[in-house]
């Protein structure tokens, strides 16, 4: 009677244990998407679930369907599009990306999966560093390292350099186009003083009885002293004067 007695309290330790320890690697508790969003609380440990899962309220005639691993749609009849579901990235407390699945594990139901305990798949499979919280992150990680920078001179340079600044830079002249007076110049002589004032010649008007050789500038069509972009064509128009004066 003894030894039955012993083998009974053993076996009851051993069903007492096994449930707490199924608890703590099993999934989290279900939650309503619409409660808060595809998230999941800080991950401190390997011990904590790799397993969420959400219901999803859908319409009427809606049903969820699998896409891909980080995606489930909710479809009408037909394949219409309703809505996309997709995967919430994770990330740990160096940076490291996370992987993270999306799984229909149900009419209403899908899962979100955080593998954090196989480690990084990016740095050979190291561990991650907890804790393993929502957001994306980068492959295998980074660290923020503030390095302090000591002052690269002395007090006696200090002193030099805040007495004598650097001169401040002269502003870079804008070149424009002045239009210079044109009337009465040959056409030669025109371009020349087009081309000192950073203008260019447009185009060129003959009145009756002028030629290009021989004629000189009646009209410009832009006025002395306009400011032009520089190498703006300035049009001329060139004609044969009377009684030594010029048409305008």
């Amino acid at each position: 009677m003894l030894a039955a007695t012993a083998f009974l309290c053993v076996a009851s330790l051993a069903i007492a244990v096994a449930p707490a320890a199924a608890e703590s690697l099993g999934p989290a508790p279900m939650r309503n998407l619409d409660e808060g969003g595809m998230s999941f609380p800080a991950i401190t440990g390997p011990e904590a679930p790799e397993e969420y899962p959400f219901r999803v309220d859908l319409g009427e005639e809606q049903f969820l369907e699998q896409v891909s691993s980080t995606e489930v749609d909710a479809d009408y009849p037909g394949h219409l599009p309703a809505f996309s579901i997709t995967v919430e990235p994770a990330h740990d407390a160096d940076g490291a990306a996370v992987p993270t699945t999306l799984e229909l594990t149900g009419r209403e139901v899908i899962t979100l999966i955080v593998h954090h305990r196989e480690g990084n798949p990016a740095a050979a499979w190291a561990p991650f560093d907890y804790p393993v919280v929502g957001g994306s992150g980068w492959p295998g990680g980074f660290r923020t390292i503030v390095v302090p920078m000591e002052n690269p001179f002395g007090e006696a340079e200090r002193k030099i350099i805040e007495a004598n600044p650097p001169a401040a830079l002269e502003p870079v002249p804008v070149i424009v186009c002045k239009v210079p007076t044109l009337r009465g110049y040959s056409l030669r002589g025109a371009k020349n003083r087009l081309r000192a004032a950073h203008c260019g010649i447009g185009a060129i008007r003959l009145a009756a009885e002028a030629t290009l050789g021989k004629s000189k500038v009646v009209k410009q069509f832009h006025p002395a002293g306009t400011e032009l972009a520089a190498g703006a064509p300035v049009a001329v128009k060139l004609g044969v004067g009377r009684q030594g004066r010029f048409p305008s």
